[in-house]
């Protein structure tokens, strides 16, 4: 490829030497002399531009390159000029190789229509080297198909191009039309037999080996192994560790510890590790290492065995040292086994590290609490040792398998929910929307009706999706505003968490406005929770069954419906977001500052792909990583299920220092959530989530309330964090308040079971099912946490959700502010997944590595 750019190159040089030179000078005044002299600008790119005809001419691509992008920098050239030196420019940048840092040029190129096969081709390897397959693919196929004879290595660009697309069958296709035209290509050959084997095609595979073998390519040990290698980088780890395996077995492989080591590692990259432990126990009988016993302990700490885990850290840490990260995992591994003393012991040890120094001190905080031996108990005791299904190799190259069924009990609970008088879901004209909300507005107008929401054609001018939002709404002002002073003629349209505040602090207020209902879903939701209706149903407070892509309860009839609507709630398919989180103390300083990175695949609410939950029990795959002074790159990963009685949520866990992720027990409840300073239980996040069996949950009814909504400018990047941080409360000066609709979820706790927060009401939002307020009381009956949510319809991705949320402490007086994402990088919605993005195997490789 760069064979045929440097040709490009000297095609500019010739170009560029047909315009006119300047007058010739004496010596002293060469273009290099002359630009130390010259300050006007136009002159200034003239002599550039001469200079990097002469770098040219000397084969200086790179110096030549530097010196028009001075030019084009000065913007003294007119247009015609100014884009001629642009395209010069992209030329250079091929001849280069550097194309990465040209996309801007080449992308502006491409746009006016001026683009050459070689730009097409340019910004496409550009595209795929930063994994942009999918806009990688159609360039590289236009920049192709204009070129009489293309260079060999542009569609061996393709095929990686189409590979990462997801397009594998096309990338086959190309593959054969290479070979036909030249068969004497060994990596080519290896690539298509790889692709057969990942699209199961036994035939085809076996028929491209025999060739490739017959024309010398797979011979060696060292073929067989770069077909394995392919075989796995494409994303099929168990068709290459099949493979692997036979030829280890058959002899054509030596079983060596090299090769065994990469068995392991396919396994573990498929996600298989009954068949990676079985390779490691024999590579540890032969050459024992602490890194061969660390990846045994992740493995069985993935299948749950803590004790062999337990003992596998030991061994490492016989072999390796005292380590903080394995000290960590051990103290993890403890804990699992309700080993207290035992995991105090490790925790301890890790503490004189200083990287984990934090962390430790804060799990010894919590183990030496009262409840923590308690849930380490019972955890222990719901996850007696499970024995994993046995695997069947794949039969796509070795003969078929066969798979032994594992025993599966299903363990029925009571759903605990309790009906509450439930007030009429129908407005005067009886109308509901498609999710169950009152169409008409109230008696007294100051709700509107709801007539769709903000659709794309009511976007605010000059928004384009993928930007920050944009206030729908900038020419309204305050109606009026409520204060302790007028408290009294608006309590009963207040929270209780509000009118504490108001009583409270002196300044804090609610500026009201006009109440919007912009909320919006797409049709295909609307068209699933009309379906729902009848169908969805729950066997247990935490098992639903039945329900489909929408909304499963439009009609509830008990609190723990109204739960599941905003759980299952539509927030796009796939979401990666950043956002801050900081604590505000008492006194008003900072005490906290984290950044979140947040991966969501969407699997129940998803347009593109519904799951169907009676087949895969899911909700979302999940993944977060928090950065901050104190917890720097710890990751967590999540998989929520939709039936938590069959099969409860699975959490892996990668404390900083690791380098590996971690399977711990369900977590949930009153647990401390990391990086809050002790603010939030892990059953806070997203206003709740997590079981709901420590609950009676009761169904109130509906009633007006002043709300905070449509608080985009919160979120628009106008506001600085630390002009909205201020002392004792969150800023009033940009918040919006509205009257809404809610229904009321009342939430006691159950007998027999325990929480910190006896008691708590929840204020759901009637047009998105958004959990807004949360009332969460002590066991005293005192309100201790207030949790407020500034929802915003999410206009375009059609959702809605809160940002941000503020928590306040009503008995220390620090509040906490998270989501805050004003000042961040805006979220992108419906981004290309796959569920194997979220293997622990896979994250690990992305995030801790």
């Amino acid at each position: 490829m760069l064979a045929s750019f440097c040709a490009h190159a000297e095609q500019y040089k010739s170009e560029v030497r047909e315009v006119a030179a300047p007058p010739e000078q004496t010596k002293s005044q060469d273009p290099a002399t002359l630009l130390k002299s010259t300050t006007d600008p136009y002159a200034r790119a003239m002599l550039l531009r001469d200079l990097a005809a002469s770098a040219v001419e000397k084969k200086d691509y790179k110096e030549a390159q530097r010196l028009l992008q001075e030019a084009v920098k000065l913007g003294a050239l007119s247009g015609p000029a100014a884009e001629m030196m642009k395209k010069d420019l992209a030329s250079l940048t091929l001849a280069t190789g550097d194309i990465k840092q040209q996309v801007p040029q080449l992308e502006a190129l491409v746009k006016s229509g001026s683009a050459t096969p070689e730009i097409f081709v340019a910004l496409g390897a550009a595209y795929l080297e930063n994994k942009r397959y999918k806009e990688a693919v159609p360039l590289l196929q236009k920049g192709i198909a204009a070129t009489p004879k293309p260079d060999p290595t542009w569609r061996k660009a393709l095929v990686a191009a189409l590979i990462g697309a997801g397009q594998e069958a096309d990338a086959a296709k190309l593959l054969e039309q290479q070979l036909r035209g030249n068969s004497a290509q060994r990596e080519a050959w290896l690539q298509l037999a790889a692709l057969y084997l990942k699209a199961g095609n036994k035939e085809r595979a076996q028929a491209t080996m025999e060739i490739a073998s017959r024309l010398g390519y797979l011979s060696s040990a060292e073929d067989r192994l770069r077909l394995v290698t392919l075989t796995g980088q494409i994303g099929a780890p168990f068709e290459a560790g099949s493979v692997l395996q036979g030829w280890l077995q058959g002899g054509q492989l030596p079983k060596n510890v090299d090769n065994q080591k990469l068995l392991a590692a396919l396994w573990v990259r498929a996600r298989e590790p009954k068949l990676a432990l079985v390779v490691l126990n024999d590579l540890v009988v032969v050459r024992p290492s602490r890194e061969l016993y660390e990846q045994m302990a992740q493995l069985h700490l993935e299948r749950e065995d803590y004790p062999r885990a337990a003992q596998a850290l030991s061994q490492a840490l016989q072999l390796g040292g005292k380590n903080g990260p394995l000290l960590m995992s051990l103290g993890m591994a403890r804990y699992q086994l309700a080993d207290i003393d035992g995991a105090l012991g490790a925790f301890r040890d890790a503490g004189q590290f200083a990287p984990q120094k934090k962390l430790a001190s804060d799990w010894i905080t919590y183990l030496e609490s009262g409840r923590a031996r308690e849930q380490a108990l019972a955890s222990a005791a719901q996850a007696a040792r499970r024995e994993a299904d046995d695997v069947a190799l794949s039969h796509r190259l070795l003969g078929p398998g066969v798979n032994l069924p594992a025993n599966d009990a299903a363990v029925v609970a009571s759903a605990g929910v309790t009906r509450g008088t439930v007030a009429s879901a129908r407005s005067a004209s009886g109308e509901l929307t498609p999710i169950g909300a009152e169409r008409d507005g109230n008696a007294a107008g100051s709700i509107p009706p709801w007539t769709g929401g903000l659709t794309p054609s009511q976007w605010p001018a000059g928004f384009t999706k993928g930007q920050r939002l944009i206030d729908p709404y900038p020419s309204d002002r305050p109606q009026f505003t409520i204060t302790a002073a007028n408290l009294g003629e608006y309590k009963p349209l207040l929270s209780i968490g509000h009118q504490q505040l108001l009583a409270r602090y002196p300044g804090y207020r609610l500026p009201v406005y006009v109440t919007r209902r912009g909320v919006a879903y797409p049709q295909a939701i609307y068209d699933a929770s009309q379906a729902n209706l009848g169908r969805a149903k729950l066997t247990g407070s935490d098992a639903l069954t039945g329900a489909k892509l929408g909304v499963p309860f439009p009609k509830p009839q008990s609190g723990v419906e109204v739960m599941w609507n905003h759980r299952t709630r539509y927030r796009g398919n796939t979401a990666e977001a950043r956002s801050r989180q900081y604590v505000i103390g008492a006194d008003g300083k900072q005490t906290l500052d984290v950044r979140l990175d947040e991966r969501v695949f969407f699997r129940y609410g998803n347009t593109a792909d519904p799951v169907d939950i009676s087949a895969q029990n899911i909700l979302l795959y999940y993944l977060l990583r928090f950065t901050g002074v104190g917890i720097n790159n710890f990751v967590a990963l999540a998989h929520e299920t939709a039936n938590s009685e069959k099969d409860a949520r699975a959490i892996w866990v990668g404390p900083p220092g690791t380098g590996k992720l971690f399977r711990v027990p369900p977590v949930g409840y009153d647990q401390p959530f990391p990086a809050t300073d002790g603010m939030y239980f892990v059953d806070m996040i997203d206003m709740y989530n997590g079981a709901f069996d420590r609950y009676v949950w009761k169904l109130v009814g509906k009633r007006e309330l002043y709300l905070p909504y449509n608080g985009y400018r919160l979120s628009d990047g106008s506001r600085s964090y630390a002009s909205l941080l201020t002392p004792k409360f969150f800023n009033p000066e940009a918040t919006r308040y509205e009257l809404h609709r809610v229904w009321v979820v009342e939430a006691t706790e159950r007998g027999g079971k325990k929480h910190s927060f006896g008691q708590r009401v929840f204020y759901v939002d009637e047009d998105s099912w958004n959990v807004v307020l949360v009332e969460n009381y002590d066991r005293a009956g005192k309100l201790w946490r207030f949790q407020e949510g500034h929802l915003i319809p999410l206009y375009d991705v059609l959702a809605a959700n809160c940002l941000p949320v503020i928590t306040y402490d009503l008995q220390d007086g620090r509040y906490f502010a998270s989501r805050l994402v004003g000042q961040e990088t805006p979220t992108r919605y419906d981004v290309p997944m796959k569920k194997s993005e979220f293997n622990p195997a896979a994250v690990e490789a992305q995030y801790l590595r």
